[in-house]
């Protein structure tokens, strides 16, 4: 049974996008907006409001949003949305969750509020302030990508926007929404339900300065200039392994090869294989088939 993909975009996608990214601290170092972004950003609050939106983060973190912004019928820019949330009734809250079949805790109107509260205070000290081309761009970025949906096997549209994960079909997943996001690259997440899943995936939105390298090249070489890097793409050369077996195959810790994953999905070098039981990795040929093009491209241009 196949599933259909879906391209939706909103800013309230990307408001709830970027203070998740600011707020997950053990993935700071990975992040591609860098420590900078993270220290300008805490720069705009007051120590205690920081903590307090962190507490409010931590207590939410089992309450995803994106199947409320996908199916809010009004506005969803960040004041839209979030006014449509605050209003509706413990009852529809329920009802929209039973919807779409998405199990829920039993405090949810408590977690609502403050989940709201949260958004609001970093709408208005921080995304209200984003460059407007971010929003704009995250908008065409959906647009062009829903056109490659029309003729086209929807597997290959999802593995192709998350360079590299290939997501296998099941008895229940009938619809996957892919949602592009910038402030969280290089990471692709997903909130997954029984029947739908909710993908965010990294769009180089903001072009680099004159004369500077593509971000996907940039991605690609750092990628490949390291020994422990190489030699797990050398292993997943030919066969597919899970997390586990790179792990006892490298002989390094969990947290070094989950970055050192990161670093390779985020160039595209490794298809990402997701089904209902489990997840492996093999090698994804296709970014090392165009790495030469790419750079004469840009030494030569």
């Amino acid at each position: 049974m196949n599933y259909n993909v879906e391209v939706d975009f909103a800013p309230i996608y990307e408001c709830v996008s970027s203070l998740t990214a600011f707020m997950n601290k053990q993935n700071h170092h990975a992040l591609e907006a860098g420590k900078l972004w993270v220290r300008e950003v805490q720069d705009l609050f007051a120590p205690a409001k920081i903590q307090e939106m962190r507490e409010i983060v931590k207590a939410t973190d089992d309450f995803s949003l994106a199947p409320f912004i996908w199916t809010c019928p009004g506005e969803r820019t960040v004041h839209g949305f979030l006014d449509w949330l605050e209003n509706l009734s413990t009852g529809q809250l329920y009802d929209i969750a039973a919807g779409l079949k998405v199990s829920v805790p039993s405090n949810l109107p408590e977690l609502r509020t403050r989940t709201v509260e949260a958004l609001r205070e970093w709408d208005a000290t921080y995304f209200q302030h984003i460059d407007p081309a971010i929003i704009e761009g995250l908008a065409q970025e959906a647009k062009n990508r829903r056109t490659h949906l029309t003729g086209t096997d929807h597997r290959e549209v999802y593995e192709q926007a998350t360079e590299g994960m290939r997501l296998y079909p099941n008895s229940q997943l009938k619809k996957v929404i892919l949602i592009p996001q910038y402030h969280a690259r290089p990471f692709v997440t997903s909130a997954i339900f029984d029947e739908v899943i909710f993908t965010y995936y990294s769009c180089d939105i903001l072009p680099p300065e004159p004369g500077r390298p593509a971000h996907g090249l940039m991605r690609l070489t750092r990628a490949l200039s390291d020994e422990t890097r190489l030699y797990i793409l050398r292993l997943l050369a030919g066969k597919q392994l899970t997390f586990s077996e790179i792990v006892r195959e490298v002989k390094l810790s969990k947290s070094t090869i989950h970055y050192h994953l990161i670093a390779l999905r985020a160039a595209g070098l490794v298809i990402v294989h997701v089904n209902q039981k489990s997840t492996a990795y093999t090698l994804r040929m296709e970014a090392l088939d165009k790495l030469s093009g790419q750079i004469a491209t840009y030494i030569e241009d």
